[in-house]
């Protein structure tokens, strides 16, 4: 008989690539994780890890499996849900994955909000890029992403939350620093600091700098890091676009921080979850939290304001 300890083993197996690893997040030892998915597999009469690959690698129909083991203990997981909506509780763990260009500037603002809210619910949050938090929600290895939308991705459902302006962040001495606004004409030709490839952010700076009429010619930084890019804009290399919770964060910017022109462009920033996503209760507190968390200035901004333009 397949039992639900199992088929966590095996799940855990796929995620981390190893069994030390697996058997550490699921805390127990190596070899009563090893038995239980080779007990597992005899029962079934299949293989469902190729051993000899490192990581290890699921077999064609050990994959089958698995897909099915996910679907299996969200269920599973659904009647602690119904149970804790029943008693009208935020309670359990809610995993959350968010982008790096939101995670240092959006997670201290709400954080600690949630918890006073809501002490029996605890967030395990993890920094990673879109593409990988879709991945993570379609395999049940994240519950929830926090990250600029829409991404148009079949049963992924998203929550929009607020829209966030982008800004020109430039040297203090430099011509961009004197104005009042950017417009079209003031980025034409001027050198641009950019994320790395696979960064979301990096595609809409390229796109804004593309509809302003500029024509986006920079530098690219494995680091990923918004900080990065304006540490290097302040020492004189170019300018960059920053979101608008990165432009006052620490209260230490040195350069200049110019607003564009009107429509102002900016990004929506939403939370996402599986369509097989069932915890409303939780979803919702969520959801106050960080409304409740933000600037004054993103709790007004209107969306879809025909003074702004939304680059996803």
């Amino acid at each position: 008989m397949i039992t639900i300890t199992q088929l966590q083993y095996i799940v855990a197996v796929e995620k981390h690539g190893n069994f030390r690893q697996a058997a550490k997040a699921c805390h127990v030892t190596q070899p009563t994780l090893s038995m239980q998915i080779q007990k597992l597999e005899e029962d079934l009469g299949v293989i469902i890890f190729d051993r000899s690959h490192q990581p290890i690698t699921a077999t064609p129909i050990g994959q089958k499996i698995l897909d099915q083991s996910r679907a299996a203990l969200s269920q599973t997981e659904r009647i602690q849900v119904i149970i804790d909506e029943a008693k009208d509780e935020v309670a359990g763990d809610l995993r959350l994955g968010v982008i790096p260009t939101l995670a240092p500037y959006l997670l201290p603002l709400f954080l600690e909000v949630f918890a006073k809210r809501h002490p029996k619910a605890r967030l395990l949050v993890e920094e990673t890029k879109t593409d990988d938090i879709i991945v993570a929600l379609r395999k049940n290895q994240l519950d929830v992403g926090l990250l600029a939308t829409p991404l148009d991705e079949t049963g992924i459902t998203e929550h929009p939350l607020f829209d966030e302006p982008f800004y020109v962040y430039a040297h203090k001495d430099t011509d961009l620093a004197q104005l009042d606004e950017a417009s079209d004409k003031d980025l034409k030709d001027e050198p641009i600091l950019l994320l790395a490839e696979g960064h979301c952010l990096r595609e809409q700076i390229v796109r804004v700098c593309r509809w302003r009429g500029a024509s986006p010619r920079g530098f690219e930084f494995e680091s990923g890091s918004i900080e990065t890019l304006c540490h290097l804009v302040e020492r004189g290399h170019g300018y960059t676009i920053i979101p608008h919770l990165a432009k006052t964060w620490g209260m230490s910017r040195a350069g200049k921080v110019v607003p564009f022109s009107a429509p102002h462009p900016s990004r929506e920033v939403s939370l996402v979850v599986h369509h097989s996503f069932a915890r409303d209760g939780m979803l919702q507190a969520l959801v106050a939290a960080i409304k409740d968390s933000l600037p004054t200035e993103l709790k007004k901004a209107e969306k879809g304001s025909s003074r702004t333009i939304a680059f996803r």
